[in-house]
């Protein structure tokens, strides 16, 4: 998902273990990098749709600290034929309107995905080639081949299973109103545009706690859009919120010796970069997309904006996946090399474009200011257009643009980060970047689960797409805990996804 990220790597995955007593109740008040644009899992696509979305909908599948896949929704699965999954449902969940989960419900979930083209998640689950109801709680899955990131897909939006009663009542309005839609810990009450989104806990949440006890402990969570990082940091810090999405690179020491506050990073799988458009002038010349490549220096961006957090990116592949290979660096900083491109593309002396940015987060103004400066040094003339969150993202998926500076929230499998960016028809292919040899890699990457053969796959996607340079990969992020002292059991996980089931507040 198009996501904004920030923080640095030291914590390892997993919740903070206290060996206190939760405390049951309350409210915790989350402050999110932007507004929302979606909560319907079929129509999703930003990062920060899905740390409101996990605390609603369960998914068939969820992952555990090491990054496994556990069972949820699921209780378990079958994969003997390669070319086909069966799962068996857990029984007794009831969705948030009390209509029953079983193997219906999920049949008519992955249907509603297959047959509409326009969904994000359609080329997520594009190997699948239909679904069966076996009995009441149990449901097949036919794949056209066999199809590795199945399950790490099922993990997310894919897989997240909504009401079908609940979507025909409110119709087009779910995505806004999605009222009883889930069977997650807490439950939508409202969501009002760039204010807040409140969800309620559910009394009948089927999880419970590792002495049996009854989940969440919350009894509300409070999303509230706060563009500004610094603004996010000074609510944090008079506890008018209590959880961040971020903090701002600058202030990263400073939080770690505040008694009242907590910091804690680990690697994760999300990118920072820039789109480019490679559909259109000037970006449909490979030699001018090479050219901005070599002209940016990632280590000064890292440094200068980041503090160091994070680490400089060389491809689609990150630092936590499988296939990641340290040995290759990728297109990195070289004025003489840039020149060198201009001239191969026909513009010796430079040209122009814009690039759009987030409105309203001073440390993603420095960004961009960063990145004209240094372009400028090539004669490359950039032209900063900045834009609503929301606003940039819709402008860039509809191919409204020449260069977006928007990252990548990332996800558990390399799949998932690459083959519907960068193959010729992927949902998420902003830029209409088109070469059959990176679709063929990516396709051999899917559909074998030998590890080796899977590795091999993403390491040469890695080093065509780089070279051919549909987007720029600047950095690689971590996922952070950015919270006051009062927030327990938070799980930290390299996703970024906040889960709010088993946290409680120290009053």
């Amino acid at each position: 998902s198009p996501g904004s990220a920030g923080a640095a790597a030291t914590a390892t995955a997993g919740a903070l273990q206290t060996g206190e007593k939760p405390v049951r109740g309350g409210t915790l008040f989350v402050g999110l990098a932007a507004d929302i644009s979606n909560l319907d899992p079929l129509r999703s696509n930003l990062f920060v749709d899905r740390l409101v979305q996990y605390n609603m909908y369960d998914s068939l599948v969820s992952i555990n600290e090491k990054l496994e896949i556990q069972p949820a929704l699921a209780e378990s699965w079958d994969t003997l034929d390669p070319k086909a999954v069966v799962f068996k449902l857990r029984r007794g969940v009831k969705f948030h309107d009390g209509t029953e989960f079983n193997a219906e419900a999920v049949r008519w979930n992955i249907q509603r995905i297959l047959d509409d083209k326009t969904s994000p998640r359609n080329s997520e689950l594009a190997s699948v080639t239909g679904v069966e109801v076996v009995d009441p709680y149990t449901v097949k899955l036919n794949l056209k081949e066999p199809f590795a990131p199945l399950l790490s897909l099922l993990v997310d939006r894919a897989g997240m299973i909504v009401s079908p009663a609940a979507v025909q009542k409110a119709g087009a309005d779910y995505t806004r109103t999605p009222v009883g839609g889930g069977t997650g810990p807490f439950r939508f009450v409202e969501w009002k545009k760039d204010e807040r989104i409140v969800l309620e806990r559910n009394p009948d949440y089927w999880r419970k706690d590792k002495d049996g006890n009854s989940l969440p402990y919350l009894d509300r969570v409070i999303f509230r859009p706060i563009p500004n990082e610094e603004t996010r940091l000074a609510n944090l810090r008079t506890g008018e919120i209590d959880v961040s999405d971020g903090a701002p690179a600058k202030d990263v020491e400073a939080i770690k010796k505040n008694p009242d506050l907590i910091y804690r990073a680990i690697p994760a799988f999300a990118r920072d970069g820039i789109w480019l458009n490679a559909a259109a002038e000037p970006f449909n010349n490979k030699a001018l997309r090479q050219a901005v490549a070599y002209a940016i220096n990632r280590e000064e961006i890292l440094k200068t904006i980041f503090f160091d957090i994070g680490v400089v990116a060389t491809g689609p592949v990150a630092p936590p996946h499988l296939g990641f290979d340290p040995s290759f660096k990728g297109i990195q900083y070289d004025p003489a090399k840039a020149k060198e491109k201009l001239a191969e593309g026909g513009r010796p002396n430079g040209f122009s474009f814009k690039l759009g940015i987030t409105a309203g987060s001073p440390q993603t103004q420095l960004y961009g200011e960063l990145l004209k400066d240094q372009l400028a040094k090539v004669g490359i003339q950039v032209e900063l257009i900045q834009q609503e969150f929301n606003k940039l993202v819709s402008d860039t998926q509809n191919g409204n643009f020449q260069a977006s500076l928007i990252g990548w929230s990332g996800r558990i499998d390399p799949d998932g980060d690459v083959f519907a960016h960068f193959t010729c028809t992927g949902n998420f292919n902003y830029g209409k970047y088109c070469n059959p040899e990176t679709d063929k890699a990516l396709q051999e990457g899917r559909s074998t689960f030998d590890v080796e053969k899977r590795k091999a796959a993403y390491q040469r996607a890695n080093r065509i797409i780089s070279e051919d340079v549909p987007y720029i990969f600047i950095r690689n992020t971590v996922a952070t805990q950015v919270s006051t002292a009062k927030v327990r059991n938070y799980l930290l996980m390299p996703d970024q996804i906040v889960r709010f089931h088993e946290v409680w507040k120290r009053s």
